[in-house]
C-alpha cells in the first residue's frame, strides 16, 4: 500500500514529488496492550486520545497542510479531495475572543473544481461561507455565500467547515468511543490494537487500530485506524470502514482523511483569511496517484 512521498512536515514538499508513490508501512510493531485489563479496551484509547486533544489546546494556535480526503455522501463515494488548507484556532485571552476561528481552503483538482476556493471566519460574513466558484466554465469568477449547514455544504462534505481542525477530528472520535463504549459494554464485539513505527508519508507514527467483527446495534464501522505523529503530538490520519455486504469483498471506506505536509503554528494573520484570499492565483491542480493507503 503507498501513499505520497515526502521528506518531512515544515519541509519544501511540491506537488511533482506528492504524485510519487511511496511506502506506506503496515509492518508496525506491537506495542504493549493497556496495562488495565479489566477496563473496556477503548478505555485507554479514549485516555490516549484525550491527551492528544488537550495537546492540540494548548499548544496548537493554527497550521497548513494539503488535506488528503475521500468521503461517501449518502451513499456515494466520492472521488479524492486536494486542499491547501489554513486553520487558525480560536484564541480567547482574559475570557475574550481575540482572532476568531478562521478556515480558507483551495482545490487542488483539475475538472470542476479546478481553483475553487472556500473562507470561512467564524462571527463573520453573516455566519455563511465565501466560496469562489472555480472551474473551467464561464462563471468560475462567481463568488457565493453559502450556510456552512446548508444543504449545498454537505453535499460536499460530511462534516460543515466550522467542524474543520485537528481538534475537533479527536474530538469525534472521542465521542465515538464513548458510544461504542455503551453499546459494547463488554468489548465482546470490539478488537483494539496498538501499534508503534507505522508510517505515514515517511512520518513515524503510533497508530491505533479499532476493529468491530460484527455489525451491532449502534456501532457505526467495521474498522478504524488513527495515526498520531510522534514527533508532532497531532493525528495526520484517520480512514474507516464500513462493513463488507458478502463474504470476501472489501470494507467498504467510509472516510479517509489525511494531512500532508502539515505544518504548525506558522504564525497566520488576518491577512490570510481575509476576502482578498478568494482572489489569489490558483496552484497548478494535484492529479489523483495511481495507488493509495487502504
Amino acid at each position: 500500500m503507498t501513499i505520497f512521498s515526502g521528506s518531512h512536515v515544515g519541509g519544501a514538499l511540491t506537488l511533482a514529488v506528492l504524485l510519487a508513490a511511496a511506502t506506506f508501512s503496515t509492518a508496525d510493531e506491537p506495542a504493549r496492550p493497556p496495562r488495565d485489563t479489566s477496563q473496556h479496551p477503548l478505555t485507554s484509547t479514549i485516555r490516549y486520545a484525550t491527551s492528544r486533544y488537550d495537546y492540540i489546546r494548548e499548544n496548537v494556535r493554527d497550521y497548513s497542510c494539503l488535506l488528503i480526503k475521500r468521503e461517501r455522501i449518502d451513499g456515494e463515494l466520492q472521488e479524492y479531495r486536494y486542499l491547501r488548507t489554513l486553520v487558525r484556532r480560536e484564541q480567547i485571552r482574559g475570557g475574550r475572543v481575540i482572532k476568531p476561528m478562521a478556515v480558507f481552503m483551495q482545490h487542488m483538482e483539475s475538472g470542476k473544481l479546478k481553483g475553487r476556493r472556500v473562507l470561512y471566519v467564524e462571527g463573520q460574513n453573516d455566519g455563511k461561507l465565501l466560496v469562489r466558484k472555480g472551474g473551467s466554465g464561464a462563471f468560475n469568477y462567481l463568488k457565493l455565500k453559502i450556510d456552512p449547514h446548508g444543504a449545498a455544504a454537505r453535499r460536499e462534505s460530511n462534516y460543515p467547515i466550522t467542524d474543520v481542525g485537528l481538534g475537533k477530528m479527536i474530538e469525534r472520535l472521542i465521542e465515538r468511543a464513548k458510544d461504542d463504549i455503551k453499546h459494547d459494554p463488554t468489548a465482546a464485539n470490539t478488537q483494539v490494537s496498538h501499534f508503534r513505527n507505522a508510517k505515514v508519508n515517511g512520518r513515524v507514527c503510533t497508530h491505533i487500530r479499532v476493529v468491530h467483527p460484527k455489525r451491532g446495534e449502534g456501532l457505526e464501522f467495521h474498522r478504524a485506524s488513527l495515526y498520531v505523529d510522534d514527533e508532532l503530538h497531532v493525528p495526520i490520519r484517520v480512514v474507516v470502514y464500513g462493513w463488507p455486504t458478502r463474504q470476501g469483498e472489501d470494507p467498504p471506506l467510509i472516510e479517509e482523511y489525511t494531512y500532508v505536509d502539515l505544518r504548525l503554528n506558522i504564525g497566520l494573520t488576518d491577512a490570510d483569511f481575509s476576502k482578498a484570499k478568494l482572489d489569489t492565483k490558483p496552484n497548478r491542480p494535484v492529479t489523483t496517484p495511481a495507488s493509495l493507503p487502504r
